[in-house]
This record gives structure tokens, C-alpha cells and sequence, in this order.
């Protein structure tokens, strides 16, 4: 049996709290059709940030619930942009330089 946030349908009011606190893997998903949040088993880590989010203690972690931060990870560099280099970053800012000193030779 997987760890996970269970929601507890009867407190929820779907605020979505606990859907922002999810930054990392975006497990927990509004349900319009009952207006209350459900967590997506694949996708939580079991942090905790729902938990500690949600003013309506609507959503918990069982007491053995134990953080997967290998899970985490994995999602996060799935859904994660690569960054610029710094080489590609200063291309981008010199060819910008040299874009605007053409645009002012021809206004005048």
C-alpha cells in the first residue's frame, strides 16, 4: 500500500490550499463535480505540505507515513526546464546589444 495524503470528503470545501502547497509534483487535483480535492497516488511524495496548508484538516498523512524524496526527485527533473548556461545567456544579451545599436543607426 502506498504512502499518501488521505482527504477527508466530509471537511474539504475544495479551497485548493493544499493544491498550491504541492508545488513540486502537483499531486492533488480539484474535483469540480464534488468541489473537493483528491491526490493523485503516482504522484505524492508524502511531504506533508498539504497537511500543514489545509485549515480545515481535511487532508492527512497516516501517522507511518515516511517523506520519498527519491519520488520527488524523479518527478522534479521529468517537469523541470533545463537552465541556460551562462555562455548561451551572454550570447543572448550580446546579440540583443547588438540588435538595439542597429535599430538606433538606421532611426537616424
Amino acid at each position: 500500500m502506498a504512502t499518501i495524503a488521505i482527504v477527508n470528503h466530509e471537511r474539504c470545501v475544495g479551497c485548493e490550499l493544499c493544491a498550491r502547497a504541492c508545488g513540486v509534483t502537483h499531486a492533488i487535483q480539484l474535483n469540480l463535480a464534488h468541489n473537493w480535492v483528491e491526490v493523485t497516488e503516482d504522484l505524492c511524495w508524502a511531504c506533508g505540505a498539504c497537511e500543514r496548508m489545509c485549515p480545515f484538516s481535511a487532508i492527512a498523512l497516516p501517522p507511518w507515513a515516511e517523506a520519498n524524496k527519491e519520488l520527488r526527485d524523479k518527478i522534479y527533473a521529468q517537469n523541470r526546464k533545463p537552465k541556460k548556461s551562462r555562455v548561451a545567456a551572454q550570447a543572448s544579451v550580446e546579440g540583443a546589444e547588438e540588435e538595439e545599436e542597429v535599430f538606433a543607426g538606421q532611426s537616424q
